[in-house]
């Protein structure tokens, strides 16, 4: 009841009986009057006030005693309560105070942690669309290396190697089929002609339209693709009689045929080679087969153009030879395969050597030392002789360049130039570069021209060699007599030098009209002011007659056989070559 409390026994009418303090029992005496823990109608109660023999206001509660006559009052001041309560009210708080901050640590701890997943998820999100984004650019980078890779980008067909493979597949597949597989190879007539005539971008679209007609004029089932250059082949799949091949063939041969009417303003016709290879006849397997169907194409070439061949087996070494010597010769120029020889021209009247033919050679990795013959013609049927010619004129010059820069006396270096290389307007700019680029003057070369260059409408070549002569380079008629040029045709031309053609040099001992004819052009080119220069002299008896009728210069085997740039290089030290 703590010090302040105290109990009260009352009787019903609320007439003090006895009285419990914290220091004992106690009966009254003078009995209290406390109606207020005597209510009428209620038998138990809360009373707060000030009762007798209290200091302050007290707590009190009562109850009336069941079975018995009496009421039962316990009181307690209300301040001892109230500090009882506070010390229980501090401890409270103090654990509510300390929970609060266990639960706003917990809660903080609960946010930041949340926030850190948060941001982690976040990173984690922006990292998956970072590595999604990457994989799809990787993705779109690989289908684009793929096309790429598998797809010719100026004509979209199959590049070689992706043909090779589709190639391969179908054939696995025609090992199990009763049905007959073509492998035909294509290749343009003259486009390399149509490339540099009227430029690469020309060429590129007509490229272009050419396999778009290729396209169309196939069955889906077959395989297209485009080999380099003006190459194509097609895999011709699932015919049921080999015949079926002629009509399909002639067919894409006269559809590429056709005139291409809008190719950058010019209308050009182009006629297709065309040579087929049968599988598995002529080859079990895509190289064989493409290399015979390359062997049927230059074939069909070399009778006519513009046709299909059938690959025959019976095709002899030399045709063989031919073919590959043909197809290789593109790349023998890029890649330098051709070295020059020398063969010098002797002066008659002291025997010094007055000038050098350079003589373009194939040094081929199989075939070894290829001479002119075997090559010179394919190169101006395919277009590649103006490449040979630029080819020829740089490494002149470069030749020259190394001699003159090891101090070794320079004399005129001579070299051929087609008809083609004459409708070139800048062909005089292009050699004053190639001068100026080496260190050289213009007397230091000489160009020499054929027959065939005054036959064909002659305009244009007359400006050129106008041009080139104004630059101081000198320039000579080779071949002379063998074609149909006279010299009162040629008399008004840029020419300072005549070669008399080898055919009379070898008639003039045994014949006496040669020998006749020989002496009236050597002195009708001196009335015209030109040198003259005998090719072929292999004999004595030829330099002897040629000295006797006023001939200016010969070069032949008797005095040297055309040589490599070290014997040349000895010759030209030695300075004179004395016949024996």
């Amino acid at each position: 009841m703590g010090a302040t409390g105290s109990i009260f026994i009352l009787g019903l009418d609320g007439i003090e009986i006895a009285e419990a303090r914290p220091e004992g029992l106690s009966l009254s005496q003078q009995p209290r009057h406390l109606p207020q823990f005597a209510p009428v109608n209620a038998s138990e109660g809360l009373w707060r006030g000030v009762l007798p023999g209290s200091e302050g206001k007290q707590l009190a509660r009562f109850q009336r005693v069941e079975r018995a006559p009496f009421i039962v009052v316990v009181s307690r001041g209300i301040q001892e309560i109230h500090s009882s309560h506070g010390d229980s009210s501090l401890r409270v708080w103090g654990i509510l105070g300390s929970l609060s901050l266990i639960l706003t640590g917990a809660a903080w701890g609960l946010v930041r942690s949340t926030r850190r997943q948060q941001t982690l998820l976040e990173a984690l999100r922006a990292s998956d669309e970072e590595k999604h984004g990457l994989i799809m650019r990787l993705e779109s980078e690989k289908s684009r290396a793929m096309t790429l890779a598998s797809y010719d980008h100026l004509t979209g067909l199959h590049n070689r190697r992706m043909f090779n493979e589709l190639v391969a597949s179908h054939l696995e597949g025609a090992r199990r089929s009763r049905k007959h597989y073509m492998l035909m190879y294509l290749d343009l007539d003259r486009f390399k002609l149509i490339n540099d005539s009227l430029g690469h971008h020309v060429g590129d679209k007509l490229l272009h339209a050419v396999s778009e007609r290729l396209r169309t004029s196939v069955r889906s089932a077959d395989v297209v693709g485009r080999m380099g250059g003006d190459e194509f082949a097609v895999l011709v799949t699932g015919l049921e009689q080999p015949q079926d091949m002629d009509a399909l063939a002639s067919k894409l041969v006269a559809q590429l045929s056709l005139p291409y009417p809008d190719i950058d303003g010019h209308e050009i016709q182009v006629s297709p080679s065309a040579g087929i290879a049968c599988f598995p006849r002529d080859g079990h397997d895509v190289t064989t087969l493409c290399r015979h169907a390359d062997a049927a194409m230059y074939e069909s070439k070399r009778m006519g153009r513009g046709r299909f061949t059938y690959y025959d087996a019976s095709l002899n070494p030399a045709q063989d030879r031919a073919i590959q010597l043909e197809r290789q010769l593109p790349k023998a120029i890029d890649n330098d395969e051709l070295v020059l020889h020398f063969q010098p021209k002797v002066n008659l009247a002291n025997y010094r050597i007055s000038g050098m033919e350079a003589l373009v050679r194939w040094q081929h990795p199989e075939f070894g030392l290829v001479y002119p013959n075997d090559f010179i013609a394919m190169a101006e049927e395919s277009g590649l002789i103006v490449a040979l010619g630029d080819w020829v004129m740089k490494a002149c010059c470069a030749q020259q360049a190394r001699w003159k820069a090891q101090g070794i006396p320079l004399v005129p270096l001579a070299f051929n130039v087609s008809p083609m290389q004459l409708r070139d307007g800048s062909l005089a700019t292009k050699i004053m570069q190639l001068l100026h680029d080496h260190g050289l003057s213009p007397g230091d070369l000489e160009l020499e021209i054929t027959e065939s260059c005054l036959v064909e409408p002659i305009g244009q070549a007359i400006k050129v060699l106008e041009d080139l002569r104004k630059l101081g380079i000198r320039i000579g008629l080779d071949d002379f007599g063998s074609g149909f040029s006279s010299l009162s045709q040629i008399r008004d031309l840029p020419i300072s030098t005549i070669k008399i053609d080898r055919s009379f040099i070898n008639g003039i001992r045994s014949k006496t009209d040669v020998g006749v004819i020989v002496t009236s052009i050597i002195t009708l080119a001196h009335g015209l002011q030109m040198r003259v220069v005998a090719e072929g002299v292999e004999l004595m008896d030829q330099l002897v007659q040629l000295k006797m009728a006023g001939c200016d210069e010969v070069q032949g085997y008797f005095l040297s056989r055309p040589v490599p740039s070290a014997e040349a290089q000895k010759l030209l030290i030695q300075a004179t070559i004395i016949p024996s």
